[in-house]
């Protein structure tokens, strides 16, 4: 029988392969060992145990990939929608993906007004965007809190944008009146636009994520290294996220 020092150890080497799938999801078994110098083998079992707990399962794309499941996502990211929400974008989100060959971003909109990365698909491109999950994003700094605020009553917003707005980049609408006027513009177009005003070096687009009430729940977003954004390419890309985030809108369930 494993002495209680022992147990301590083996729930803490568990608890910190969660914590590095979390951080590299998609993540092979030689990518965790590396990150956190715990035998492959260790790893596996760790993975097995996580996988049988529900906290872990394959990627989709590739079964030797680990990812967590919406049950992990959970815990720390306070969103009721949550696994509806992974699960009704999965699908879109890969097809949105190998469209584009850009990084697709889900986030997750919850009632006490956070908005947190819980999905990401990489691009195959070498150079490509990067996010960790369980990100804060910004809600007046990037398009998918901007595409959010366009789809919430007044005074809200007015709640969301008191008091100082955190200036990220030149680009960064840093004021109540700057922000409202963007959002007319993604009220028109559909689609909110980001040229390096959160993250530098990485433009995007995103769009709201609707309940069956009409109620923001979250925003999907394509981000791109400057290398490939510009306002053309914005522009062609704008309508494919609104018309992905549509998509995965209407399979949302009703709460």
């Amino acid at each position: 029988m494993p002495t209680s020092n022992q147990a301590v150890r083996a729930v803490i080497t568990t608890l910190r392969v969660l914590e590095t799938v979390a951080e590299l999801q998609p993540a092979g078994v030689s990518a965790i060992a590396r990150s956190t110098d715990i035998p492959k083998s260790s790893v596996q079992r760790c993975l097995v145990t996580l996988r049988e707990a529900g906290w872990l399962t394959s990627s989709p794309t590739d079964r030797t990939q680990w990812v967590l499941t919406g049950r992990a996502l959970s815990v720390g990211i306070h969103a009721s929608v949550e696994l509806g929400l992974r699960e009704a974008a999965l699908s879109t989100m890969q097809e949105l993906r190998d469209e584009t060959h850009e990084t697709i971003h889900l986030s997750s909109y919850s009632n006490d007004h956070d908005l947190v990365v819980v999905d990401r698909l990489d691009s195959d491109e070498p150079v490509r965007t990067w996010v960790r999950l369980g990100s804060k994003v910004p809600m007046h700094a990037s398009c998918s809190g901007r595409a959010i605020l366009a789809q919430l009553p007044d005074a809200e917003v007015d709640r969301l944008l008191s008091g100082t707005l955190e200036r990220f980049s030149d680009s960064t609408p840093a004021d109540r009146d700057a922000v409202a006027e963007d959002l007319r513009s993604v009220r028109e177009l559909g689609y909110a636009t980001n040229d390096c005003a959160w993250r530098p070096g990485v433009g995007a687009v995103g769009a709201a994520l609707l309940d069956p009430h009409g109620r923001p729940v979250g925003a999907l977003a394509i981000s791109v290294p400057v290398q490939r954004y510009d306002a053309e390419r914005a522009r062609s890309l704008g309508p494919l996220v609104a018309g992905a985030a549509r998509r995965i809108s209407a399979g949302l369930p009703r709460t």
